[in-house]
């Protein structure tokens, strides 16, 4: 049987982990169109609630599969684009997503830190 800590609750305590930032590289919010593809089925368009280096969250209006691997589309400003795989680690509240970056290339990820900064 587990017990809550005096002046606390259990559920308080659980929430307080999950809320904390899990992330290892900056991001920066910013909101860039995207589009997103599965393996099997038409193309995901999505936003970008908040961009990094490591991943972003996004926004879209399909749901996303915890672990789903996906291969995402992503002009940025000045002309450039980045493209490449991204894992959903989990919803972020209704309709967003987090996502992981997944070996992207040196050049992308230049890209991405110079947006974040």
């Amino acid at each position: 049987m587990r017990t809550a800590p005096l002046g606390g609750t259990a559920c308080a305590r659980h929430d307080e982990r999950v809320h904390t930032d899990r992330r290892r590289t900056p991001r920066t919010a910013l909101t860039l169109q995207c589009t997103l593809h599965r393996r099997v089925g038409s193309a995901i368009e999505a936003e970008t609630v908040d961009i990094g280096p490591g991943g972003m969250c996004v926004s879209c209006t399909r749901p996303l599969a915890a672990d789903e691997v996906v291969r995402f589309d992503l002009p940025l400003p000045r002309a450039e684009r980045v493209d490449g795989r991204a894992r959903v680690l989990r919803q972020e509240g209704h309709n967003r997503y987090a996502l992981r970056f997944e070996q992207l290339m040196e050049p992308a990820l230049e890209q991405l830190r110079a947006l974040a900064a």
